[in-house]
């Protein structure tokens, strides 16, 4: 069986953007015999939607869209897609009126749908506020077209569900752990969809998360994370892959958009070696990628073309130039100059050599009247 992860990097609320580059991975997919591709949490309208979700026409609107794309998509690839679906039992019995899910699209149609089961409401995370946490133990079937007997039973789970094995962590924080149960229930194998936000050092914890649990319950696990600035939030991508010994077989890039193809092999019951990007040989190095990638995110997704920014000959604004300049381009960033009394030549010196270096333009204010 053949998997690919489409690290997409969507824009918050703009559904037919991300609709079509969810497509256009499928159509990849498709190209090259993919049988199962994996998107991330809430790939459909980007994560975090926040307080769209509380607009009916949004959620009207994202509906539509799903299934739009599910007649669009290549009928001979499996698709999950992250999307917000209704909770028709809180009409009834209460409760938030979303689901925060993974749906199955394929041959033009909804297969079946999978709701997260863990809910964070920490930190940056708040989906108690819009979403009803879902009870049920999540799997799908996949029947090899051209194997009549190869049927293979894969676990589904979104984020959080991953984040709460007692063993690893030395305490459990929900009360079920959906990883236990997809065990028990016999799964092949384990997908995640996530929206995971970057921080210096998370890909080590992931990595080491989710190595002890491959190795705990004996199952391979694919995690297929967000990359991509959104306001006050980085995803940093670094999709991955981990056999049932828990070593890395395949890895997407980090702080970039990536395809990212796998095979999983029935005979072994085990994933097979594929690409490994690798990671950021330091934390100075993570953290500059991390700061291009909200920068220019940050531009693109607010439509902004240009940049303005001070030159004081500093640490601060030397830093904060190169970041635009490399986030950007060069051509886009303008470098302003505020020159008065107590300006040291030393300083427009360092700025102008500054400018120069980076290939950005000048201007310079002199501002002397204006202390008057």
């Amino acid at each position: 069986m053949k998997i690919a992860i489409a690290q997409l990097n969507p824009i918050v609320g703009n559904l037919t953007s991300n609709a079509q580059h969810i497509l256009e991975a499928a159509q990849k997919a498709a190209q090259q015999n993919v049988d199962l591709l994996l998107t991330p949490e809430l790939s459909l309208c980007g994560y975090p939607p926040r307080d769209l979700l509380l607009d009916p026409s949004f959620v009207e609107a994202m509906a539509i869209q799903l299934q739009q794309l599910a007649r669009k998509l290549p009928s001979n690839v499996m698709t999950l897609v992250g999307t917000a679906m209704p909770n028709e039992r809180s009409r009834t019995e209460g409760g938030k009126p979303l689901f925060n899910s993974i749906a199955l699209l394929h041959q033009g149609e909804i297969r079946q749908v999978f709701h997260k089961r863990l809910l964070p409401t920490y930190d940056v995370f708040d989906e108690h506020r819009y979403f009803e946490p879902d009870g049920e133990t999540n799997y799908l079937t996949f029947s090899s077209p051209s194997n009549s007997e190869l049927s293979l039973k894969i676990g589904v789970t979104i984020c959080e569900d991953l984040w709460n094995d007692e063993d690893f962590w030395g305490k459990r924080h929900y009360r079920c752990n959906p990883l236990a149960d997809l065990a028990d229930a016999g799964v092949d194998f384990i997908v995640n969809h996530s929206a995971s936000p970057y921080c210096v050092g998370k890909q080590k914890l992931r990595e080491e998360m989710l190595r002890h649990t491959a190795i705990r319950y004996g199952k391979p696990i694919v995690y297929a994370n967000q990359v991509g600035g959104n306001d006050d939030l980085i995803f940093d991508g670094n999709s991955i892959a981990l056999n049932r010994a828990g070593e890395v077989v395949c890895r997407g890039r980090s702080c970039q958009t990536d395809f990212v193809k796998l095979e999983f092999d029935s005979p072994s019951g085990d994933f097979l070696p594929g690409s490994i990007a690798p990671v950021a040989r330091t934390e100075e190095e993570e953290i500059w990628e991390a700061l291009v990638l909200g920068v220019g995110d940050y531009a693109r997704k607010c439509s902004f073309s240009k940049v303005v920014l001070g030159l004081t000959g500093g640490i601060d604004s030397a830093l904060v130039a190169a970041i635009a300049a490399e986030a950007i381009g060069a051509e886009n960033v303008l470098g302003v100059l505020m020159s008065s009394p107590y300006t040291s030549k030393a300083s427009v010196n360092d700025a102008l050599a500054l400018a120069r270096n980076l290939g950005i333009a000048t201007h310079t204010l002199e501002i002397a009247e204006l202390m008057g």
